[in-house]
């Protein structure tokens, strides 16, 4: 059962893509397959992400392939997620401050179109939002 297994070696073609499918319906996770050859490619294209090797790797894998290694190595891929999530993360970080500073200026002038009355001149608001950016 694939929900036992970590690792499988001197696998046909068509196995591997059976496989792949398998971790898909059973596990629930994301699956990533590596290859370089052309009997891996339909694992490849079949797998959320499908790792090719880019030095020995042949083009129909690369092809089939969302990421190439440059330098056949998967630490590199260890590598690229860490990233990936640093990336995310400020992302995520950087929209939230965003939003927290933003919104309760906006909220003023939505509030003043349906018909409540001015809170704050614009005055006032530019000096917030100058005042909040400095800190």
């Amino acid at each position: 059962c694939v929900k036992y297994t970590r690792v499988f070696a001197r696998v046909s073609p068509m196995h591997k893509r059976t496989i792949v499918q398998a971790y898909q319906h059973f596990g629930g996770h994301i699956v990533a397959m590596t290859g370089d050859g052309v009997n891996d490619a339909p694992a490849l294209k079949e797998a959320e992400v499908g790792i090719a090797m880019g030095i020995r790797g042949t083009e129909v894998a690369k092809e089939a392939a969302d990421i190439v290694l440059l330098d056949d190595n998967l630490r590199s891929v260890v590598a690229g997620m860490e990233q990936g999530r640093l990336c995310s993360e400020n992302l995520r970080k950087s929209i939230l401050y965003t939003l927290c500073s933003k919104v309760p200026q906006a909220l003023p002038t939505f509030a003043q179109l349906l018909g409540v009355p001015s809170a704050l001149t614009a005055a006032q608001v530019l000096l917030i939002d100058i005042g909040t950016d400095i800190w």
